[in-house]
């Protein structure tokens, strides 16, 4: 073989090993990095392929369950549970995880250890105490309001300016402030999170079943009992608590 062959074959095959190795770095950025792992599926998917037990979730991951159905993810100590007709992105962080729900509801529970799970709702954050075990939970009711309970620890709640401490036992609807349209979907820590997506002020005024009204210069948040909530919710987080306590 000549000269000039042999050096026309060394350089195809460098090129097809850059080529196939930039290809697989490629779809490993795209996948992200492994965050989890599926400990209970049914109706429910990871981006558009079918969940169940034992897949990985990698951060950026979308998750969604049909009508009936439930998507339960382990992040070490921390689970996250889908439930019936939600979708939510999934991201990894320091701490844990953030959730970005987009419809539905999500429970979470945390050991009470310096892992810790975020979840945002309609720009509404919900952080979980790390002092102590918590369990609750997120619902989106509409573009502008959403239901956060925490049965067990506490959970701090902030919307626009204004923050709240959910304690253990009650429910309180949040009002947004608010309502997002998005562009494209990034983690809810990343610097130019508010710059993927559009905001329109939801109105000042919100009536919730003939209480008084949320309006400009009240509180966003409006204390609801425990029958808002539902004892489907209670049968819910209890399984979710369940699924997670055993081995």
């Amino acid at each position: 073989m000549g000269m000039k062959l042999k050096q026309i074959v060394s350089l195809l095959g460098m090129m097809f090993f850059v080529g196939a190795n930039t290809s697989i770095q490629a779809a490993q950025q795209t996948k992200g990095t492994a965050l989890g792992l599926v400990a209970k599926a049914e109706s429910a998917q990871i981006d558009k392929a079918a969940a169940s037990e034992g897949s990985t979730v990698f951060s950026g991951d979308y998750l969604s369950t049909d009508n009936g159905g439930s998507l339960l993810v382990r992040i070490g100590s921390l689970s996250v549970n889908l439930e019936s007709a939600s979708g939510a992105h999934i991201y990894k962080t320091p701490y844990g995880a953030v959730v970005e729900l987009d419809e539905g509801s999500v429970v979470y529970t945390t050991a009470g250890n310096k892992e810790n799970i975020v979840v945002v709702a309609n720009d509404v954050r919900v952080t979980p105490a790390l002092s102590v075990a918590d369990l609750g939970r997120v619902s989106i009711n509409d573009a502008c309001n959403v239901t956060v309970y925490s049965q067990r620890g506490v959970a701090n709640v902030q919307s626009g300016s204004e923050s709240h401490s959910v304690e253990e036992g009650k429910a309180y609807r949040v009002r947004g402030e608010n309502e997002i349209s998005y562009r494209q979907y990034v983690s809810p820590d990343d610097n130019d999170y508010h710059n993927y997506h559009v905001h329109k002020a939801c109105a000042p005024v919100q009536m919730v079943k003939g209480r008084a009204p949320i309006a400009a210069g009240q509180s966003r948040f409006l204390l609801v009992t425990g029958v808002v909530v539902g004892t489907a919710t209670g049968i819910g987080i209890w399984k979710a608590l369940e699924s997670a306590d055993r081995p």
